[in-house]
């Protein structure tokens, strides 16, 4: 366990002056306000700390999907529900049958500005604001996103839209479930050689043949039986689709039959989440009537962790072990579909000669990314746990900062992070945007005056700040507190200057003169376009000699 910095001595003009110096941020969210793994640090949010370089910069930002324009239309035919109903015979277990930059809203934002002070902040805000434009094609919450093998991802609402987005970001809406929200939704595949979207919408199972009827007048109702529940949360698992269906499990067997009691949990359990893990379907379940209290997602990255309760307690479990890995610094929660991969491309099978399905599945990824609302203000958005690189510690960051009242799922789709949100009555979806950075906030493990003689002060001096040369455009503003007490305070440099901006610099020195015990320092990185600023070092002098 590390102190927030190193304290080295300075000699300037005949004194020895101590120093805190801090060189390193790769160590993510600390456990701890006053210490934590080297590198670590208080808080954070939009920073990029896992680059083969140990420097602070700006991560990307997010910008707002399904804008349209004069020159593309809002929607495909939109077709209402008119399904044919179909009842395959039931299956009694699970089929053994093998399967084959800133925000570019132009709102301002609500969210918690780099000052809580009196006086305004030059800065923009943290957070990506939330504005829904007339023009934007989503009209409801976005809970389910599915890869299709036709190469869309197809996207789920709350109130029974359907959406439908291309490689190149544009979405469209395609379908209107008549029959209300979808609870669940996946794609699954038939011995006939077929390919479906799934989805449910209260008691009902449907699904639609990819790429079908291009009208959409293909969707059918595979059954209408199944429980009444909040999520029926959907997954390949073993050879068959598992569909979580309050206290049992229902299925859809790759020979097209459907049970809706494939499974029955405890009594009084309800299925809300699943992974598949070693060829089997693990489920996350919640006691009935007490949904704030159960599992509300999971995720096999390179461990497998659950998401439980409102109050961001993450968990490793792999159903022999179970420890607590961390909460979510302001609280809050996940959906079962606010969960995802950064990288989760490459398959692995096993499979014996005998088996009439494969034993074992297991998907390549790194990290796992968690889209969390109903955290404390400013403490909302995208956190991701893990690493990238083996030599790299497993650490919490908050990738992407984002405040809404619900964030409704997260997405993989080739590489672009997608996330979706519902903000009061305005709806939409963000992606992170690889031509533009998020304004960045850096706030350190707490500095504590070291021992002293009785009577004398701590009197912390001035913070300097060594970075790459800073670009047109871009700036670095110190902030601090003191004694943890009262709103950050924006130091200023010679002259009364807020921010750092003198291109091609390196070296920002910002005066403090503040006395107290425990020092809070807090660096702002602006970016412009693309381009953020880099710090390589943060070094805060101070003075024990005041009485």
């Amino acid at each position: 366990m590390f102190l927030p910095g190193d304290i080295i001595f300075l000699r300037e003009e005949g004194r020895i002056i101590p120093v805190y110096e801090i060189t390193s941020f790769r160590g993510g969210i600390s456990d701890y306000e006053d210490k934590g793994i080297s590198g670590a640090f208080k808080f954070g949010k939009n920073l990029n700390i896992r680059k083969v370089k140990d420097t602070l910069t700006c991560n990307q930002s997010l910008t707002e999907e399904g804008l349209l324009d004069e020159s593309r239309s809002a929607s495909a035919s939109v077709s209402p529900s008119a399904s044919v109903s179909r009842s395959p015979s039931p299956s009694p277990s699970l089929s053994p049958s093998p399967t084959p930059s800133p925000s570019a809203s132009a709102s301002p934002s609500a969210s918690e500005s780099p000052s809580p002070s009196p006086t305004p902040s030059a800065s923009p805000s943290l957070s990506p604001s939330i504005s829904y434009a007339i023009t934007s094609v989503y009209r409801d919450l976005v809970r389910w996103m599915v890869k299709g093998s036709d190469g869309y991802t197809y996207q789920f609402g709350n109130t029974g839209y359907i959406y439908r987005r291309d490689d190149d970001g544009f979405v469209q809406r395609v379908y209107k479930d008549a029959d209300g929200g979808i609870t669940g939704a996946a794609e699954w595949y038939s011995d006939a050689n077929k390919t479906y979207l799934y989805w449910t919408v209260g008691r009902k199972l449907k699904r639609k043949e990819l790429p079908g009827d291009s009208e959409w007048n293909d969707v059918t109702e595979v059954n209408d039986n199944l429980n009444q529940a909040d999520w029926h949360s959907m997954r390949e698992s073993g050879g068959a689709l598992v569909i979580c269906n309050g206290n049992w499990l229902a299925m859809v067997g790759y020979d097209d039959s459907f049970t809706n009691e494939a499974l029955n949990l405890i009594p009084g359990r309800v299925a809300k989440t699943i992974v598949e893990r070693n060829g089997r379907a693990i489920i996350g379940t919640h006691k009935a009537g007490e949904a704030g209290k159960g599992v509300n997602a999971a995720i096999d990255a390179e461990d497998p962790i659950i998401q439980v309760g409102t109050d961001g307690e993450i968990y490793f479990t792999n159903m022999s072990a179970s420890a607590p890995i961390k909460r979510f610094p302001g609280g809050g929660q996940v959906n079962p579909s606010g969960v995802c991969n950064l990288v989760n491309v490459a398959e692995l099978f096993e499979w014996e000669q005998n088996a009439l399905s494969y034993i074992d599945k297991q998907a390549v990824g790194n990290m796992a990314m968690f889209a969390v609302y109903d955290a404390d203000t400013g403490y909302g958005g995208i956190y991701s746990w893990g690493r990238k690189n083996k030599n790299h510690p497993k650490v919490m960051n908050l990738e992407y900062a984002l405040d809404a009242d619900e964030l409704g799922g997260i997405f993989n789709a080739n590489g672009t992070i997608l996330v979706s949100y519902r903000d009061g009555t305005d709806f939409g979806v963000k992606a992170v945007d690889s031509s533009e950075k998020a304004i960045g906030v850096y706030e350190g493990l707490d500095f504590k005056a070291p021992v002293k003689k009785a009577g004398q002060i701590t009197s912390w001096q001035t913070a300097e700040i060594f970075s790459a040369p800073i670009n047109d455009g871009e700036s670095l503003e110190f902030w601090y507190r003191v004694n943890k007490t009262g709103s950050f305070v924006q130091a200023k440099m010679e002259g009364e200057v807020a921010q750092f901006t003198q291109e091609g610099e390196q070296k920002s020195v910002f005066l403090i003169a503040s006395e107290g015990e425990i020092f809070e320092p807090r660096v702002v990185l602006n970016p412009t376009g693309n381009s953020s600023p880099e710090v390589h070092s943060l070094k805060v002098r101070f003075d024990q000699d005041a009485k």
